[in-house]
């Protein structure tokens, strides 16, 4: 009796893999799992992710809401090709993978089927087209690999360890749940996808009209990712890997060694020759020192110089084209992926290197008294309730506009700014939410925040931040746990609910567990749950038992592998495009007012004319405005409820509040 290559000495029940594993592998920002439906033989439903084992087949979602992924997961199915050709691609992947810096979990099911996670370093993402492209590379060396879920960024998902499976039985955990972890903690190398890249020849031609050169062009963003010209062309140091060669790279430049080698293209020395040739590149070779290399007498003569001998008095011709070729793969393929090794330009929320880390608090006395303040009301309104969190980013962002912006004259901030604007500051929260908060914090009692005027024209609502109901006793010593400043982009992935303890532990040098949970208003349960986060990202670390510290990792580098910069741009775009169409609005408006003789009525947008009395009046000539009056009938006699009505329209249009209520006798029966 042989005995099962998956078993290990220490077996955890499912319940417990699902409840270590399932927080540390769900993408960023995703709270729920998918759940399969037998009716549609999908996974149909959806429930919120816990640490609770799922009754029924369960799968986390693999990308978040700005379709990056932080997870490679491959999903070996039986049904192409049987147990034994699963087994087979699963090890060639969990080998080609770890060769590359990565770190694995697998597990299989009774059927044979078998999963491969991969957690991406930490700090790093990966998005939906490289997946897609690496995903094809990979099926295409892997017969029995199912790509459909990683190449679906809204639903795409990947079942746990631990999970129920379709067919009855549970996935099993290969190797102990300890180790699992460990490797969803600690994560893979942060050069793992290139050097993928490299070992699997994912080759892509640059376009015919793009030029060999990455000097950029005076007044566009585009990196420069080599620097110097023909001989002494090279990667610029920023883009420049410095890890030794690998083996299989060192062999075939040295010896010209190619079997056996883990490259799966290499099917003739062409393949190898040219693997040899970006990897040198990508470690900052010039042409001069290559042909240097691989001169009589120097190290890879035998190797990668005798490669080029078949072309004879053309060698050094074919040594240059590959050099060429090499850089244009590179600018396509992994250098765009790459971040440069120098200190980003993104700061917003505070300096994360060591040296020049921010901490404390920011912003003048009186302002950030009213924050404190502010702050801890939302604490005690919305307690229980995950939707303070974002109540704290709005009010936080509304310090910041009063002190940019805010007038200060009689003793209390006014400021006037607008949902969008809000929106910018508060970590990429959308409009509608914050125009929600604005509208339930107005009509709180105790508020901290107060509609005095509503928007008219361009003009933006302003909200006087006031004072009157202090809810803190020691307002000074709170006032030194805020900071007056945007709310950074990161959490707009990893969470609101995430950024108060992160900030204690960051910017106010609290250590102790305890401490940090009373400060942040939360209960252990959740603060634990917070904190195992905050781990999974490298934001903060244990370093003691029950002491906490910031970690290895930042909110810039974080927002940077998530793309937030760019997505930060097209928000701005697009606001500044709905602002452009709301003045043409106005402008249009004030023309039909005016009785403007140059109008062109034709060329005048059917919403222009909804709000005004107009002989150009689109919607009201229409066949749909007729058929809309004819099915709702005349409107009703009760002269209360057109009252109340005409009320509804004050408050939801004009940002009225009604102070009192009459309430009319009903006739005697």
């Amino acid at each position: 009796m042989t005995a099962d290559p998956h078993r290990t000495d220490t077996l955890a029940h499912p319940a417990d893999v699902w409840a270590g594993l399932a927080p540390l592998a769900a993408a960023p920002g995703r709270h729920q799992i998918r759940l399969w439906t037998p009716e549609t033989g999908k996974f149909s439903q959806t429930a919120k992710l816990t640490a609770k084992w799922p009754s029924q087949p369960a799968a986390v979602y693999l990308y978040s809401a700005n379709a990056t992924t932080v997870l490679l997961a491959l999903d070996f199915d039986t049904s192409r090709g049987g147990a034994a050709a699963v087994e087979r691609d699963l090890r060639t992947a969990q080998q080609w993978i770890t060769s590359c810096g990565g770190r694995v979990v697998t597990d299989y099911t009774d059927d044979g089927g078998r999963h491969l996670l991969c957690p991406l370093a930490i700090g790093t993402t990966a998005s939906l087209p490289e997946i897609t492209a690496l995903m094809r590379v990979l099926a295409g060396h892997l017969p029995t690999l199912d790509i459909v879920p990683a190449l679906n960024p809204a639903q795409g998902c990947i079942s746990l360890p631990g999970t129920l499976t379709k067919r009855g039985g549970y996935r099993h955990l290969d190797g102990t749940l300890a180790q699992a972890r460990a490797a969803l903690l600690e994560r893979s190398a942060p050069d793992l996808l290139p050097r993928l890249y490299q070992l699997l020849g994912m080759l892509k031609s640059a376009p015919a009209d793009q030029p060999s050169t990455t000097e950029p062009d005076e007044g566009t963003t585009t990196p420069a990712y080599t620097t110097g010209e023909g001989e002494h062309r090279r990667l610029t140091p920023a883009y420049t890997r410095t890890d030794p060669l690998p083996d299989s790279i060192e062999a075939f430049a040295t010896r010209g060694d190619i079997a056996p080698t883990d490259r799966p293209h290499w099917k003739s020395p062409s393949e190898a020759r040219f693997a040899v040739v970006v990897a040198a590149l990508d470690r900052g070779h010039t042409p001069t020192t290559l042909r240097e290399l691989t001169a009589p007498g120097a190290p890879w003569h035998d190797g990668l110089g005798n490669a080029y001998k078949r072309y004879g008095h053309g060698a050094e011709r074919a040594l240059l084209r590959d050099i060429d070729r090499a850089f244009d793969w590179l600018i396509a393929n992994p250098l765009p992926y790459r971040r440069p090794q120098h200190k980003q330009k993104y700061t917003q929320g505070g300096i994360s290197t060591a040296a020049t880390h921010r901490t404390g608090f920011t912003g003048p006395p009186k302002l950030r008294h009213w924050l404190a303040n502010a702050l801890r009301w939302a604490d005690l309104e919305y307690a229980g309730q995950r939707y303070r969190w974002t109540v704290h980013a709005v009010l936080q962002t509304l310090a910041v506009h009063a002190l940019k912006a805010g007038d200060n004259s009689p003793g209390t901030w006014v400021v006037g700014v607008g949902g969008r604007s809000l929106s910018l500051g508060a970590g990429l929260l959308s409009p509608d939410a914050v125009w929600r908060v604005l509208k339930d914090l107005r009509d709180r009692q105790g508020s901290p925040v107060v509609l005095v005027r509503s928007h008219i024209g361009l003009e933006a609502d302003y909200y006087a931040l006031t004072s009157q109901n202090n809810v803190i006793s020691n307002l000074a010593h709170h006032a030194d746990r805020v900071r007056v400043e945007a709310v950074h982009d990161i959490w707009h992935i990893l969470g609101h609910h995430l950024r108060r303890i992160y900030e204690l532990v960051a910017y106010h040098g609290l250590t102790h567990r305890e401490d940090i949970y009373a400060a942040a208003a939360v209960s252990r349960s959740t603060g634990d749950d917070v904190v195992r986060q905050l781990q999974i990202h490298g934001l903060i670390a244990a370093t003691a038992p029950k002491m906490l510290g910031p970690g290895p990792t930042s909110p810039d580098v974080l927002a940077a592998a998530h793309q937030l910069p760019q997505l930060r741009e097209q928000r701005q775009q697009t606001y500044r495009q709905q602002r452009a169409q709301w003045r043409k609005w106005l402008d249009l408006r004030e023309q039909l007012r005016n009785g403007d003789p140059t109008l062109d009525p034709a060329s005048t947008p059917d919403s222009t004319a909804g709000p005004i009395e107009s002989p150009f009046n689109g919607f009201a000539q229409t066949q749909d405005y007729l058929n809309s009056v004819l099915r709702t009938g005349p409107p009703d006699d009760d002269i209360e409820r057109l009252e109340e009505h005409a009320i509804g329209l004050i408050e939801h249009i004009m940002g009225g509040t009604l102070l009192t209520s009459r309430r009319r006798a009903k006739p005697s029966q």
